[in-house]
């Protein structure tokens, strides 16, 4: 979609896009305010012992009984044995409940952003760019021939694909070299002054953001400080021009578009919904240019999601080992800290791949935490919301909203979460503060909206985590990838397993029941085609007694739920079977109703 001309945003600013006296947002923020007032009455009541729904536990099995109390008993084993053996899913030798937790059938994976799904596979994005003809490495403002000015963050940094090497001779570590000159990445990675490639890996993944907590050889400077740091996290130091300018770069996003769904389905994945997050520069094979919109990204991703469906194949005699695939969709995602304009912008094209790209647009969220100084709140931006949703019914086309909300620490970030309910979000992202809030919980439970939760070990304390106190109180949830700053580190390419690996150590209560409930509600809620809030809702209600597709993908993943208990009871049945202790059958279950 073309950039709106001046006229065009004049004519949206001044007869379309609603003002704060319009009647329309008038009734919102009064209903709004009633939300707010009713939340802060219910606070002060006492709060009501909350009952998770047990359906899912009720609905099991005997052979899935006997594989809960299975893993209750290899779960309780190695917890005895962590003072001397420490349980790392990092380890050479994965303990029993790794495995187990492979071979799970995961359902849906709801909430993944692109890039952090690059950064967590960065090694692999860094090889598909050093095989890539034509890709080079520039410095903007100086370079890079120290070990000062390589950790020095605010150096304009960038890998573009280009046409002609003539500056090949250059070398952007040594002092002559001219700013803005793109040299062949392949040299630069050879010439790299410490280590050779191997020591240019580590040192643009560091760039990108990830880095080994234990790697102390790659430093850091800032202008305020002048002091050298180490690399510990992504957070505050990523450039994420170093990693789109590889990533959206078309032969290279191909390849890496193909082994993301490899490993998404090895992982336990059989749907996908992932982020594309608005603006960004899309570059055709030996195109020096961008795009001037979105066609042609998707043009891609609809070729190779279809070459995947027709390759893709499922292992039926080795029941747990693989779940069959079912595609993918796209939720398009716009970035907060732009002006109205801007967002404006987004939004139009937003629409205009919609109604091309019917198939593969899922829904529309919001990108950039709540925490985010620079982002915007969902109060600030409701006439571009109310715009955007106006235009979707004139043009006639389903983009429901996937908000994030609720985070923060200031409380801006909560407010959110009312702004999120009543704008109809289907899903809530993350929401770490909404166990707080009994009337919204409420509500939340009333609307059948499910919280996407991403459990980050090693920073959260993931026993006193959100997700435990929202299952407890009764919140449908599923489980997720983060973000880009909080997925970056040593256990982001461990992906989906390592989710609800940590989420069964996480809770003793929780047990393989109750991860296989949040695994069953990720296909619940799924976006598989489009569908008016009336027919989501129902089919949400109906489940896998609904006659249309999503009721067809719960039948489906509940074959293989049982194909997987059956193989736990078959592998480990005779050193943990009903000599054991536990029966299997108390403890929370993540809700579904």
């Amino acid at each position: 979609m073309a950039p709106l001309t001046d006229e065009d945003y004049h004519s949206i600013l001044t007869t379309e896009l609603p003002s704060s006296s319009d009647p329309i947002l008038q009734k919102y923020l009064s209903s709004r305010t009633a939300l707010i007032n009713e939340e802060y009455k219910q606070r002060s009541v006492t709060e009501r012992q909350n009952k998770a729904d047990s359906s899912f536990r009720q609905a099991l099995s005997p052979i899935a009984k006997a594989a809960c109390r299975i893993v209750d008993r290899i779960r309780d084993e190695e917890h005895h044995h962590v003072t001397t053996t420490p349980l790392t899913p990092d380890a050479m030798i994965k303990p029993k409940s790794w495995q187990i937790i492979q071979r799970l059938p995961k359902g849906g994976l709801l909430r993944a952003q692109m890039d952090a799904l690059a950064l967590a596979n960065v090694d692999h994005l860094i090889t598909l760019a050093l095989e890539t003809p034509g890709m080079c490495l520039s410095s903007s403002n100086g370079n890079l021939a120290t070990a000062e000015a390589r950790g020095d963050t605010t150096r304009r940094v960038e890998i573009r694909f280009r046409k002609n090497d003539q500056k090949s001779e250059q070398s952007i570590w040594s002092s002559d070299y001219e700013s803005g000159t793109f040299v062949p990445l392949t040299n630069a990675a050879d010439d790299y002054p410490e280590g050779g490639r191997s020591g240019f890996s580590k040192w643009l993944k560091a760039r990108c953001g990830v880095v080994s907590r234990s790697d102390d050889s790659i430093t850091t400077t800032t202008p305020q400080t002048e002091k050298t740091e180490s690399f510990s996290s992504a957070e505050g130091r990523a450039d994420s021009r170093l990693l789109r300018g590889m990533l959206y770069y078309e032969p290279i996003f191909r390849k890496f578009l193909r082994h993301l769904l490899v490993q998404l389905m090895e992982d336990g994945l059989s749907w996908s919904e992932l982020r594309l997050t608005f603006p960004l520069d899309y570059y055709r094979t030996g195109s020096e240019s961008p795009e001037p919109d979105s066609d042609q990204l998707f043009v891609v991703i609809g070729q190779e999601a279809a070459s995947y469906c027709r390759q893709a194949t499922t292992t039926p005699d080795d029941p747990g080992q693989r779940p069959p695939f079912w595609g993918f969709r796209i939720i398009w995602s716009t970035t907060r800290n732009q002006n109205q304009r801007s967002i404006i912008e987004d939004a139009d094209s937003c629409i205009a791949a919609k109604m091309i790209w019917s198939d593969l647009v899922a829904g529309y969220d919001l990108a950039d935490t709540d925490t985010d100084a620079l982002g915007r709140s969902l109060t600030d931006m409701l006439p571009e919301l109310f715009w955007f949703r106006k235009q979707c019914a004139l043009e006639e086309v389903e983009i429901p909203f996937f908000l994030d909300a609720g985070g923060g620490i200031d409380g801006a970030g909560e407010c959110n979460l009312f702004d999120a309910l009543l704008l109809g979000t289907r899903r809530l992202g993350n929401a770490p503060s909404l166990y707080r809030h009994p009337r919204m919980i409420e509500a939340v439970k009333d609307k059948r909206i499910l919280v996407e939760s991403c459990l980050v070990p090693g920073k959260d304390d993931i026993s006193n985590h959100p997700l435990l106190a929202l299952i407890a109180q009764g919140v449908p949830c599923a489980l997720s990838l983060g973000d880009a700053k909080e997925h970056a580190g040593e256990s982001a390419g461990l992906g989906m397993t390592h989710q609800f690996w940590t989420a069964l150590h996480a809770c003793e209560s929780l047990g393989l029941a109750g991860i296989g409930s949040l695994a069953e509600n990720s296909v619940r809620w799924a976006a598989f085609e489009d569908q008016p809030p009336e027919s989501w809702i129902r089919d949400i209600r109906a489940a896998s007694v609904g006659s249309g597709l999503k009721a067809k993908r719960l039948k489906e993943w509940a074959v293989e739920w049982e194909r997987f208990c059956l193989w736990i009871v078959t592998k480990y049945g005779d050193d943990y079977g009903e000599g054991g202790d536990g029966d299997g059958d108390g403890g929370v279950t993540a809700s579904a109703n």
